[in-house]
C-alpha cells in the first residue's frame, strides 16, 4: 500500500469507510479475527483489533504521525 491510499474497508449496516494507510510498506498480514469479531476494532483497537501489519517501505514517513499522546489529545477535540 501506499502513503494516503485506502488499506482496508470497514462496513456497517449505513455504509462502507475506507481505512487509509497512514505509510507506504507491504501488507505482511491481516487480523483475520475482525471478520467474525468486527467490533474488536472499536473495544480494542490498540491490542486485538488491529486491521493489518506493514513492512515499512521508507521509516521516514513515521516521522510525520503523531504520536500516542497527541493523537489522544487530537481525539479529545472531536
Amino acid at each position: 500500500v501506499k502513503k494516503g491510499d485506502s488499506a482496508a474497508v470497514v462496513e456497517s449496516v449505513k455504509a462502507a469507510s475506507d481505512i487509509y494507510s497512514p505509510v507506504s510498506g507491504q501488507v505482511t498480514e491481516a487480523n483475520p479475527d475482525l471478520e467474525g469479531a468486527p467490533a474488536t476494532v472499536n473495544d480494542d483497537p490498540a491490542g486485538k483489533g488491529w486491521f493489518l501489519k506493514l513492512k515499512l517501505k521508507d521509516a521516514a514517513e513515521l516521522d510525520g504521525l503523531m504520536s500516542e499522546a497527541e493523537y489522544q489529545n487530537y481525539v479529545k477535540t472531536l
